[in-house]
C-alpha cells in the first residue's frame, strides 16, 4: 500500500478476482470532486489515464489495461507524482514513494488469481 496520509488519501495496488491487479485511489473527496482522470509521472513514464469506478470515495485503474503504468510502478523508481485532472485542467497534484514497490507488486501479482 502506498499511503499519502498528509491528505488522508490512499494509493494502493490490490488484487481483484475479476480484473487482476488494480491501482486504487482511495480518498473521501474523489466523488464530490468529480475526479475522472489522473496523470502519472514516474521516471520517464508520463501518461494521463481515465479512471474507472464511480464510488464516492475511490477510483481504480485496471493495470492489465495499462501495462506501461504497471511497468513504471515496478521499475525501481523511488517516487511517483500524480496529477488529478478535472475538466482538462490540473486540480491538484500529489506524490508518493515507491519504496519496495517492485518486490511487493511482484509478490501480489503471483498470488492474484483472476476469473476471466
Amino acid at each position: 500500500m502506498i499511503d499519502a496520509s498528509d491528505i488522508e488519501a490512499c494509493y494502493m495496488v490490490r488484487c481483484d478476482a475479476k480484473n487482476g491487479l488494480i491501482f486504487e485511489i482511495g480518498d473521501a473527496t474523489v466523488g464530490e470532486n468529480g475526479l475522472r482522470s489522473a496523470r502519472f509521472e514516474i521516471g520517464r513514464y508520463k501518461e494521463t489515464i481515465r479512471l474507472d469506478g464511480n464510488g464516492p470515495d475511490r477510483r481504480t485503474i485496471v493495470l492489465s489495461r495499462h501495462p506501461k503504468l504497471l511497468a513504471a510502478l515496478t521499475s525501481g523508481a523511488d517516487f511517483a507524482t500524480m496529477f488529478a485532472i478535472k475538466a482538462g485542467e490540473i486540480d491538484y497534484s500529489t506524490g508518493f514513494e515507491l519504496t519496495d514497490a517492485r518486490d511487493q507488486i511482484s509478490r501480489l501479482a503471483k498470488a492474484c488469481p483472476t476469473k476471466r
